[in-house]
């Protein structure tokens, strides 16, 4: 899991977009975060299975870096060491939410963000996401 500086959260979409670009979901998690614990087991399948529908999926740690391994650590607990990921160097939640076109994200997590092939945001969820909400939010970018 490479460490990101937070001025690299403005790339994120369009990285994970690649060419031809393709729908992105970036989720937001931590290690010390139970929400996204109790999440993880309903939402990691929707998410492992996007890709193989030309979905771009990116896990996003917000963990501190040195907690890095932390991070990977719950990726492996919940089989989600498949997927692209990263952990962003991000203290202040700013910066961040502005990046994914929600300056009034305050940092909640967990926080999923579905962007359709242009790199709109299309829909956001903060805190837990209810299961086949992102699936939805997904075949209505992929229409």
């Amino acid at each position: 899991m490479p460490v990101r500086p937070i001025a690299d959260a403005t790339h994120l979409v369009s990285e994970a977009a690649g060419k031809p670009a393709r729908p992105v979901v970036l989720h937001y998690f931590a290690s010390w975060c139970s929400a996204c614990r109790d999440e993880f087991p309903a939402l990691g399948p929707e998410l492992l299975a996007l890709p193989g529908r030309g979905v771009a999926v990116t896990l996003v740690s917000i963990d501190r870096p040195d907690d890095r391994g932390k991070a990977e650590k719950m990726l492996v607990e919940y089989k989600l060491q498949s997927l692209p990921s990263l952990l962003l160097d991000a203290p202040e939640p700013d910066p961040v939410a502005k990046a994914m076109g929600r300056p009034d994200w305050d940092g909640t997590l967990p926080a999923t963000f579905v962007f359709d092939a242009s790199g709109k945001l299309r829909k956001s969820f903060l805190g837990r996401t209810e299961p086949g909400a992102v699936e939805a939010a997904v075949r209505a970018v992929m229409r």
